[in-house]
Formats: structure tokens, C-alpha cells, sequence
């Protein structure tokens, strides 16, 4: 499961299956609503 790296909410939506590279995924966090990025599993 990801989680917010900025406030450690769980509480995430995937905004696009692949990010700037193919081994990451772009995630928008609903608690504090910043973007991040997360590795692909």
C-alpha cells in the first residue's frame, strides 16, 4: 500500500499509471492533496 510521503496518510488516489519514468507511478495525496511520485512494484 502507498502512503502520503509528506503527511503519511493513507489516503491516496493514482493520478497516472506511469510517472516521468516507467518505474514510477504519480499519486495525489486526498488528506494534504500534494502530488508525489512512488517506485512500481
Amino acid at each position: 500500500m502507498v502512503s502520503c510521503p509528506w503527511c503519511g496518510s493513507g489516503e491516496v488516489e493514482k493520478v497516472a499509471e506511469f510517472g516521468p519514468h516507467l518505474m514510477v507511478s504519480q499519486y495525489i495525496c486526498r488528506d494534504c492533496h500534494n502530488p508525489f511520485e512512488a517506485i512500481r512494484k
